[in-house]
């Protein structure tokens, strides 16, 4: 016994012997620093523990279960992602044709429009725009055979630039304004607001002082009215109520039935004008003669002929009893009006609407010699325009267009080969007009046409007057002449009109003339008779359209307005067919 004992036995500090401690299945335990955590598979001295229970490894099967199945979800997710993202992409492949990857461009079209006055430009600006919502393009030229664009109301030099009194730069051009009247654009309402919308901005109006207005017979002032009607002092009015009795105020009426500006904010784009008349609400009067007119509203016979003829005359170089109704009212309205208002520049606004749109090609002082319908190949035609430049040594030229407006009431519609129906359209005539400036030194004589803005002339003027064949004379402004030794002069500017040359009857009376420039407007105003078959729009089936149709109605920048949109509507119509 002491021989094993010794074996196993451990030295104290008392040197005496002790039993070795007791066994524990969990080494980690024990408290003795001798023995070391047995290792899976083998004991502290190398002895096999195979036999003995190693309570450590279900631990350590649970955590390699859980990261496995941790893998696996990690897989799923990944595999439904890209599952989800060949699933978009097939389907985004789906909608792209394998043989189409590019759009195809928008069809363009070529138009040429002849004349760049308020028509031409509005059928101009209309196009463009249209053609934005219907995507397709157009490629329009317009063709202006003055330098410049603006249309009669453009007066150009001998050198094609503005008019300037004494040909001096430093002074303010003559502008379409001190032609037609100040309230230009006041009285036209669908112009305006398409210039609003183009360019962004108002037009501000401002209302000038009313103006008085004499009536010359060839001898002495016969009446005298003030502008605008509704300005007519007490005592004046009384007066005219003492010659010409109710006329005077059933007159001021009937003016305001010529204010469409209501009507004209929103107009329909209608092409039949007998519909468009209609729709206007003026169908009855353009075809009505102006006298039984007058007779319905009780306007008596010495107030005509002293105070609306002239009216009339002025503004349509026509008589009376050869105008519609609403001839007759438009006039009595625009001379009511003419001067009342300041606000915007005509011919500025149309080169400023031009300027926005900015894709129109404008070709100034290039006359259109020719118009014909042809095949260019095998299987297309077009409308060939033949122009030359003015004052150019090269030839003419000719160019291919897909539809043509005719917006210029100058252009001879003979020239136009191929089309339809030119009776149709050539039932509509216009009255030649000149329109004289020219400074005095003074104002006219107070004893001879009164204390007055504007003299019209009455229709009884026989062609030997001093003033025979001359409608009107107007006072436009002031201005200052500089003279040959440098002094500064003030001076008078007037406007005559007249249906010939009025520069000898002029130098006739001894005004003392100090400048004149005179301009003939070779289609100023077209004769209003009562139509009740108005002319086409659409000149030919071809592609070939005309805007002066609407002057069987009325010829005003308005109506010119409208007839532009209404054929650039009916373009665009004719290309989608």
């Amino acid at each position: 016994m002491a021989k094993y004992s010794r074996r196993y036995s451990t030295a104290t500090s008392s040197g005496r012997g002790s039993p070795p401690p007791a066994y524990t299945p969990f080494p980690d335990r024990e408290r003795t620093p001798l023995l070391k955590r047995p290792t899976y598979g083998q004991s502290t001295y190398g002895q096999s523990t195979y036999g003995q229970p190693d309570l450590d490894r279900p631990r350590e099967n649970h955590s390699f279960c859980l990261k496995l199945f941790t893998l696996a979800i990690q897989l799923t997710i990944f595999f439904l992602f890209f599952a989800f993202l060949y699933k978009v992409l097939l389907l985004i492949l789906s909608t792209i044709s394998p043989h189409e990857t590019i759009p195809a461009p928008p069809p363009t079209y070529s138009v040429a429009i002849i004349g760049a006055g308020p028509a031409g430009i509005s059928a101009a600006q209309y196009l463009h725009n249209k053609a934005r919502s219907l995507d397709i393009r157009f490629n329009i030229t317009l063709f202006e055979s003055a330098p410049s664009i603006g249309g009669q109301l453009a007066l150009n030099d001998s050198t094609g630039g503005p008019v300037f009194p004494y040909n001096d730069r430093t002074q303010d051009p003559i502008i379409a304004e001190d032609i037609a009247g100040t309230a230009l654009m006041w009285s036209n309402p669908l112009f305006t607001k398409s210039v609003e919308d183009t360019l962004g901005e108002s037009t501000e109006f401002s209302e000038l002082p009313s103006q008085q207005v004499g009536y010359f017979d060839g001898e002495r002032i016969v009446s005298q009215t003030t502008r605008p009607y509704s300005k007519t002092p007490t005592s004046s009015w009384l007066g005219l109520i003492w010659k010409y009795g109710g006329s005077t105020w059933r007159a001021g009426a009937m003016s305001q039935e010529g204010d469409l500006r209501e009507r004209f904010n929103d107009p329909p784009l209608q092409a039949d004008i007998t519909q468009l008349m209609s729709e206007l609400g003026v169908a009855e009067p353009v075809q009505e003669y102006a006298h039984d007119g007058l007779d319905a509203r009780g306007i008596g016979d010495p107030y005509v002929t002293e105070v609306l003829a002239p009216q009339v005359a002025r503004a349509l170089s026509q008589k009376v009893a050869d105008i519609s109704t609403l001839a007759m009212v438009l006039s009595a309205f625009q001379e009511d009006t003419a001067s009342a208002w300041v606000g915007g520049d005509l011919l500025g606004r149309l080169e400023q609407i031009l300027g926005a749109t900015g894709a129109i090609a404008v070709k100034t002082s290039t006359e259109v010699s020719g118009l014909k319908h042809e095949d260019i190949s095998s299987d297309a035609s077009a409308w060939l325009v033949k122009y030359s430049a003015h004052g150019a040594s090269s030839a003419a030229r000719a160019e291919a267009f897909d539809r043509v407006i005719i917006a210029a009431p100058s252009f001879d519609l003979y020239r136009a080969a191929s089309v339809d129906d030119v009776e149709a359209a050539s039932v509509l005539t216009y009255h030649p007009a000149h329109v004289t400036f020219f400074t005095l030194p003074a104002r006219l004589s107070r004893d001879v046409y009164g204390d007055v803005e504007q003299v019209l002339f009455l229709e009884r003027q026989e062609e030997g007057d001093s003033l025979g064949g001359v409608r009107e004379l107007a006072f436009v402004r002031e201005v200052v002449r500089v003279t040959d030794d440098g002094n500064r002069k003030i001076e008078y500017m007037y406007r005559a009109l007249s249906d010939g040359d009025a520069t000898e009857r002029l130098q006739q009376l001894d005004l003392e003339v100090t400048w004149l420039y005179q301009a003939r407007l070779d289609n100023a105003y077209p004769f209003l008779y009562p139509f009740r078959r108005f002319p086409p729009f659409k000149l030919s089936e071809k592609g070939l359209w005309w805007t002066p149709a609407i002057h069987a109605i009325a010829s005003t920048v308005d109506m010119s307005w409208l007839a532009g949109q209404i054929v650039a509507e009916e373009v665009a119509k004719d290309v989608l067919r």
